[in-house]
């Protein structure tokens, strides 16, 4: 992985939070797993596709506040302001994750398969393991991430910063941390309507993986070899027990 210092220079926080590393995890499919690991690729889902209907709304009054992990200038500050209001934060690419620390059977049940998988990072890894530019220049690549808040009720708001990390309150139990990918032109993603394909280097981005209670101990431990013989990851299986 790349040094720290280099790392702060490669992407945006939310203002409150700072530049602080946090514990990530993404619970998926096992079939979208393997297409990671063999194509190098993280699909990133575009926002517009979400089930959520308040993830649709747009107000663009205001910028998002934020600062950069980097030492830039004021006037760097404002180029990016100015981006993000005018971007389309509607269909922005849009990374969902988790920040819980243990495995929770409700996001097994909720976000893959019974043959799933999760996959454990940091957000630094995660920004590290990009295989693309990502800079403050009008033409670069841009990533705005940040742990997202939970309303009672969702309201038009002026603020950027509501319309991208705020959820209404029945989604509180994802404990959802999030990447936005703001985007120059970038031969090396692949764009389709749905989403991007990021090209990212997997042993930098996943730390370990771990595999659904769902899956029997024998084609578990047949799953963990072939991955850890072809990819070098760690794989463990999951510790909640359940009647299969």
């Amino acid at each position: 992985m790349e040094p720290e210092q280099n790392i702060l220079k490669r992407y945006f926080y939310r203002s409150k939070e700072g530049c602080n590393d946090k514990n990530i995890c993404q619970y998926m499919r096992l079939e979208y797993l393997i297409k990671l690991l063999e194509t190098r690729r993280y699909f990133v889902k575009r926002r517009s596709q979400f089930e959520d209907a308040n993830e649709s709304y747009k107000n663009n009054k205001l910028a998002f506040p934020f600062q950069q992990v980097g030492n830039n200038s004021p006037q760097q500050i404002e180029t990016i302001q100015r981006f993000i209001l005018y971007s389309d934060v509607v269909n922005c690419p849009t990374a969902c994750w988790s920040e819980y620390k243990h495995e929770n059977y409700l996001m097994w049940k909720s976000y893959s398969s019974e043959v799933g998988a999760c996959i454990k990072t940091t957000v630094h890894r995660f920004i590290s393991s990009l295989n693309i530019d990502l800079g403050i220049n009008e033409c670069d690549n841009r990533v705005l991430c940040g742990s997202m808040d939970y309303q009672l009720e969702i309201v038009p708001s002026t603020n950027e910063e509501s319309q991208l990390f705020v959820k209404d309150i029945v989604y509180e139990n994802e404990k959802e941390y999030r990447f936005y990918f703001l985007l120059a032109t970038d031969p090396s993603i692949k764009d389709d309507d749905k989403g991007i394909f990021v090209p990212v280097d997997i042993n930098v981005m996943i730390d370990e993986i771990l595999l659904s209670p769902f899956i029997c101990k024998e084609t578990a431990n047949k799953i963990a070899r072939m991955i850890k013989n072809d990819y070098d990851i760690d794989v463990k299986q999951s510790r909640i027990k359940v009647k299969l």
